[in-house]
């Protein structure tokens, strides 16, 4: 992120499906190393507003830029800037969880040995190093989430979205994340 510039900068942004606006003029900014959260009663826009910061989804009007990134002018840099955990699990139920964290990676180009070296502390800090090594569709619903949260970091992004981040997690857990 350059010098200077805010982490997430929001103006006037708005989200019309027909002629229901889902996000109707929201600004904000978030600065680098700042935790925001973002609050409100379901329906009120929240994933609609973190899917068009992802650049999932096309403004109808306003600006937006993440990491220093216009959405719509650079979606690539946004998306390479980023790490975002979905509301809903997109695991791979095959494969491990370290085999999860690994093709991550890969999509991100990191080399090999990079992959490595992150994986570790980031199972550690989810408590999932003991099960790094079995199926995913043998974790909970909580470890599943972990995982997510894990490999929304393995890239080390300049940004990180969680969509309901503390969703099927544990008090405990929750407090530790």
């Amino acid at each position: 992120m350059t010098a200077g510039r805010h982490a997430v900068e929001v103006e006037g942004l708005v989200k019309r499906f027909g002629e229901f606006a889902a996000v109707d003029g929201v600004s904000f900014t978030v600065e680098p190393g700042e935790l925001f959260g973002f609050l409100g009663p379901n329906g009120a826009g929240k994933t609609t507003t973190i899917s068009m910061l992802c650049t999932l989804l096309r403004p109808s009007g306003g600006r937006a830029s993440v990491a220093g990134h216009d959405v719509v002018a650079e979606p690539d840099a946004v998306r390479r800037s980023i790490g975002l955990v979905f509301q809903d699990t997109t695991l791979d139920d095959l494969l491990t969880g370290e085999q999860n964290l690994r093709f991550h990676g890969v999509l991100y180009g990191l080399p090999e040995a990079e992959v490595v070296n992150r994986m570790g502390p980031l199972l550690e800090m989810v408590g999932l190093s003991d099960r790094a090594d079995q199926r995913v569709q043998n974790y909970s619903g909580g470890m599943k989430r972990r995982l997510e949260i894990a490999r929304g970091l393995v890239h080390a992004p300049r940004v990180l979205f969680l969509d309901e981040p503390t969703l099927g997690l544990d008090p405990q857990t929750r407090s530790h994340i």
